[in-house]
């Protein structure tokens, strides 16, 4: 657009000696846009319209931008082991079973209610691997990302590799995935996905706790969470992520501690495996 000033000097400054106006006190002109209308205005006026209509294009594309930016977190910034994942949609996820069929209803409903601005967690859980929980997961936050309320943002992080990469980072000063980077990112998202919880204490059958450590960078995450929406897999039980009290009266601690826990498990929703099996493994021939 030329500007405002250039637009005065190169037009005839026609004056509207009939009209004036009454907040500037000033006679009507002839602007560039009247002159084929036969309108006049103050120039005063049309001076501030224009002004404002260059302030609103500006503030749309700056707010344009933010909602790019946004739309492309998941994308961007995004940490999956599995390549594969990046392509799960729901499309994709073919039931076998009764079961899995539910699991999937359940799931493309849970992403109709985040779409719909609907704040609340999601536990996707299976006591055997390959079943198909990050699958469902992404298929949920990429559904919501591309037809959520566009100022949505989604992430999906695969807790054993962020862990794997905060610890890089304590010899590494050029590194960017901090214990601060994650905690900040995964706290500001609308909705994120944990998938895999578990995983980052190596076997998920052992009786092995997380580290403190582990525990005190998760609980600062959900800590930030406590007004957004997260998703979380894992092949935990209820059992293994809580503690619980065996036949002879012995306590086992959970994975967690019980500050962590309590924040990750507020207003949750729960889609469970029960009766399907890993559909990964292939015929070997031993």
């Amino acid at each position: 657009m030329e500007p405002i000033k250039g637009q005065l000097q190169s037009a005839m400054l026609n004056w509207d000696s009939s009209k004036k106006c009454e907040i500037h006190n000033t006679n009507f002109l002839f602007m560039p846009d009247g002159e084929e209308t036969g309108e006049s205005y103050c120039p005063i006026c049309w001076r501030d319209a224009e002004t404002k209509k260059l302030s609103e294009s500006f503030s749309r594309q700056i707010l344009d931008g933010d909602r790019v930016k946004k739309h492309n977190t998941l994308v961007k910034k995004s940490i999956i082991q599995d390549n594969t994942i990046k392509l799960a949609t729901f499309d994709k996820f073919q039931p076998i079973n009764a079961e899995e069929k539910r699991n999937k209803e359940h799931a493309m409903n849970v992403a109709m209610r985040y779409c719909e601005g609907e704040v609340f967690n999601t536990w996707i859980q299976s006591s055997e691997t390959g079943v198909g929980k990050s699958h469902l997961a992404m298929s949920i936050v990429k559904t919501v990302n591309q037809f959520g309320n566009q100022e949505t943002s989604c992430l999906f992080i695969d807790v054993a590799r962020m862990m794997e990469l905060i610890k890089g980072s304590f010899n590494n000063d050029d590194s960017i995935y901090t214990e601060e980077y994650f905690t900040t990112l995964c706290g500001e998202v609308d909705l994120l996905v944990l998938d895999d919880l578990g995983a980052e204490t190596g076997d998920i059958y052992s009786t092995k706790r997380a580290s403190e450590y582990t525990s005190n960078v998760l609980r600062s995450i959900f800590n930030a969470r406590q007004d957004k929406s997260t998703i979380v897999t894992t092949n935990l039980s209820g059992k293994r992520l809580t503690g619980y009290v065996d036949k002879e009266g012995k306590h086992h601690a959970g994975m967690y501690d019980k500050k962590m826990i309590s924040r990750a498990m507020v207003n949750i929703e729960s889609i469970v495996f029960k009766e399907s099996v890993d559909k990964r493994p292939s015929k070997v021939g031993f």
